[in-house]
């Protein structure tokens, strides 16, 4: 029997096909983790900053108008949501240390 026939009946071939599954599964799960935190970052960072602006920091500390501590409390949250999106573009540019991009066949 021909090594070719071994490792289509099922010989020890489909132990490497395994690992590279894995392998694939897990830097498929990592990718996951990364997008969804940026994406949480994304939603929840600039509505956090109005609140925590509007609410604590500009209420309570200056006496200013309704309406500008409406205003200023928006410019932050675009603000927050300006790092969050560059933060996502550069790692998503510059890639995570270590993740480089490999073909394999």
């Amino acid at each position: 029997m021909s090594t070719k026939n071994k490792k289509a009946a099922g010989g020890n071939g489909g132990a490497p096909k395994q690992t590279r599954q894995q392998s694939h599964d897990s830097q498929d799960y990592s990718s996951f983790k990364t997008v969804l935190f940026y994406c949480m970052l994304i939603v929840f960072l600039p509505v956090l900053t109005f609140f925590v602006l509007k609410g604590f920091v500009l209420d309570q500390f200056l006496d200013i108008s309704e309406v500008k501590v409406n205003i200023a409390s928006a410019v932050g949250a675009v603000v927050a949501l300006h790092i969050a999106l560059g933060l996502y573009i550069y790692r998503a540019y510059f890639g995570a240390p270590g993740s480089k991009a490999s073909k394999t066949d």
